[in-house]
């Protein structure tokens, strides 16, 4: 749970004491983690999960805004990580790399990861996200996903489940997107006829493919570019396409998720060479990611007022937030003085803030289809 940021030799002789534990070696320790089966981390983290949901949050029109979207990590290249998850690539100096596909799905507005999954690379972002639908028990929320998700069998599924959903459709490699842009309106109620592929695609996943309703949303962006969103809010007096913009510029939060799990939390600095190591570490990533969110969400009413007089809005500063829980971390599971820890906690998090600065915008790079890794940084 201390997500192996130092060695483990390092842990062991600072963590263990506090438990008035001896130390014992590294050895020991990686042949002993295993015996920890993988339910207890996620079992650990669906009580953070629970608590959340039961307690009151910040909606959007009297929905929960759930953003989606995957992503890749890179694999210490062992033996047994090449049986389990396939060399990816191979560089010309013969150096062999692994990657895992990663998908979350993030309340925007609380930073709480809802649901996370880990895989080989062969399983989509679109196979995570359907496994993550499966057992996702959120009724009344909005999906908000981008165009990596924006195919016929997604939004079927969505509407097979009676789940809403804001999708963006790719105007360039979808026949139904480039149908959409040359509609001259900007907003409207249309039916999607699945292709002849979209069809097969929809027999290999068990599903129905008659046509369904969709709304289509134009957003012309600052740089010119329009971006199709397909979604299920059929009552355009009740949502206007200003409200679509705004719902869908809030998908950016899974985008600062990734940022906080992969940058700043430095997920790919594994502290194991095996892929039970791999899982169980992964789920303590996401374990701590909302520890830091549900502490930073107490301790940010603290924050708006202490700041409440000042020009700018400010909010706590995850970066130093993630730290303090940290070293908390033994304390907290052990319940030491629980109260005055969590008191301690949201004050430390509430004295470190930052400037929220309005109309920040910054210009999208593009990147080949190459997702061979240079940078462990890079999502």
């Amino acid at each position: 749970m201390h997500l192996f940021k130092e060695s483990v030799e390092y842990n062991i002789s600072t963590l263990l004491p506090a438990f008035n534990l001896k130390p014992v070696t590294g050895a020991a320790f990686s042949l002993a983690r295993y015996k920890i089966d993988l339910s207890f981390f996620k079992d650990l983290n669906k009580l953070l999960i629970n608590f959340h949901q039961d307690a009151p949050s910040k909606l959007w029109k009297g929905f929960q805004l759930i953003g989606g979207d995957g992503s890749t990590v890179a694999l210490p290249p062992s033996r047994q990580m090449k049986e389990y998850f396939g060399v990816y690539s191979i560089r010309e100096s013969g150096i062999e790399s692994c990657l895992a596909q990663v998908l979350m799905l993030y309340d925007v507005y609380s930073d709480v990861v809802l649901d996370g999954r880990i895989s080989k690379m062969e399983d989509s972002e679109k196979t995570l996200l359907k496994n993550c639908l499966t057992d996702l028990p959120v009724t009344k929320a909005i999906f908000i996903l981008d165009r990596g998700f924006g195919f016929f069998n997604v939004c079927k599924r969505f509407l097979n489940q009676k789940r809403d959903f804001c999708i963006r459709i790719s105007s360039e490699n979808s026949a139904f997107g480039k149908l959409a842009m040359e509609n001259p309106s900007n907003d409207y109620l249309t039916y999607w006829k699945p292709s002849d592929k979209e069809r097969k695609t929809c027999r290999g996943h068990g599903q129905d493919y008659g046509p369904i309703k969709i709304r289509i949303s134009k957003i012309r962006l600052k740089t010119g570019e329009v971006e199709i969103l397909a979604s299920s809010l059929y009552e355009l007096d009740t949502y206007s396409l200003t409200d679509i913009k705004e719902l869908y510029g809030l998908r950016w939060g899974i985008e600062e998720g990734f940022k906080k799990l992969k940058p700043k939390m430095k997920l790919e600095h594994f502290g194991s060479r095996k892929p039970e190591g791999i899982f169980q570490e992964f789920e303590a990533h996401l374990f701590m990611m909302n520890m830091v969110a549900i502490m930073g969400n107490a301790a940010q009413d603290e924050v708006v007022k202490k700041c409440s007089k000042r020009k700018l809005k400010y909010r706590y500063n995850w970066q130093n937030a993630f730290r303090f829980v940290r070293n908390k971390m033994v304390g907290l599971l052990n319940y030491w003085n629980i109260e005055q820890l969590l008191e301690q906690l949201i004050e430390l998090i509430a004295s470190s803030v930052v400037a929220i600065k309005p109309e920040r915008s910054f210009s999208r790079a593009f990147h080949k289809h190459n997702k061979t890794r240079l940078y462990q940084t890079y999502k």
